[in-house]
C-alpha cells in the first residue's frame, strides 16, 4: 500500500506574544493563509490537516482549503500544553500511523516555502525515509559558546563555560546550527513524544535543509512580526 504524504499545522486559539497571531492580517491576507499557500503550491500532499481548538481559526482554515476534521480539545491547547501530544491525539483520532503514512509538520510560519517545503522532502526520500528532516540555519560560533549566559541572581554565567575555557582568541568555525523547529518531516511514530524525539536525534542526528537566514524570521512577538513583514514584502 503506497503510504500518505500528509502535512499537519497546528494553531493554538490563544497564541502568546502576538494575539490572534493565526488569523492575524500579514501583508493583506491573514497569517494561515501563506502558510496554506506555501504547503498546496509544493504539490507534495495527499492531505493538508489543520489542528486547533479555535472555532475562528477553524472556519478560516476550511475557507482557505485546510481539511480540519474536529477541534483540538482545550488541554491540548494551553500556554504549557506538549504540542507532540496534540500530534499523538491527531494521528490516534485519524487512524494516522507509520504503516500508513509520512508526515511534514509545518509550523504557521509565511517563511516556509513552497521550495523549502520541496526541497526538505527531497533530502527525506533520499535517505528513504529513515531520518527525521528539519530545517536548519547556520549560526555564528559566538553566538553559542561565547554569548550565551544564564543569570543567577544579580549575577551571568557562561551557558558553556568548559567551550568557553577551551577557546582561544582566534576562535575555530565550528560548524554550529540552529534548528528553526518550524518544519519536520518524520513518521508519526518520531512524533508523539517531545522527550523521544529529542532522543532520537541526539542518537541518531537528523538530516537539514539549510535554510537562508536572510529569508527566514521567527514571529514570536510583536517585535518580530513588525521585522518580519518588512521582510517578507522583500524576499
Amino acid at each position: 500500500m503506497k503510504k500518505k504524504i500528509i502535512a499537519l499545522v497546528c494553531c493554538r486559539q490563544n497564541s502568546r506574544g502576538i494575539k490572534n497571531k493565526n488569523i492575524k492580517n500579514f501583508n493583506g491576507k491573514p497569517l494561515l493563509y501563506w502558510t496554506f499557500k506555501n504547503i498546496f503550491k509544493s504539490n507534495l500532499f495527499d492531505k493538508i490537516y489543520l489542528s486547533t481548538d479555535g472555532k475562528n481559526i477553524s472556519k478560516v482554515g476550511k475557507k482557505l482549503g485546510f481539511d480540519v476534521p474536529h477541534l483540538r480539545p482545550k488541554k491540548l491547547a494551553t500556554s504549557s500544553s506538549d504540542v507532540f501530544e496534540t500530534h499523538k491525539f491527531f494521528f490516534n483520532k485519524l487512524g494516522l500511523n507509520d504503516k500508513n503514512c509520512i508526515v511534514c509538520i509545518i509550523n504557521n510560519n509565511p517563511f516556509i516555502d513552497n521550495f523549502t517545503i520541496k526541497k526538505s522532502f527531497k533530502i527525506f526520500k533520499k535517505n528513504n525515509f529513515k531520518f527525521i528532516v528539519m530545517g536548519a540555519i547556520p549560526i555564528s560560533t559566538d553566538q553559542i559558546f561565547f554569548r550565551q549566559m544564564k543569570r543567577y541572581k544579580s549575577l551571568l554565567f557562561p551557558k558553556f563555560k568548559k567551550e568557553l575555557i577551551k577557546s582561544q582568541i582566534n576562535r575555530k568555525d565550528y560548524k554550529i546550527y540552529y534548528n528553526t523547529g518550524d518544519i519536520r518531516w518524520g513518521k508519526p511514530s518520531w512524533l508523539i513524544n517531545y522527550k523521544d524525539f529529542n532522543k532520537k536525534i541526539s542518537k541518531d542526528g537528523f538530516k537539514f535543509y539549510e535554510m537562508n537566514n536572510m529569508k527566514y524570521h521567527d514571529l514570536n512577538n510583536l517585535k518580530d512580526w513588525k521585522e518580519a513583514t518588512l521582510k517578507f514584502r522583500n524576499t
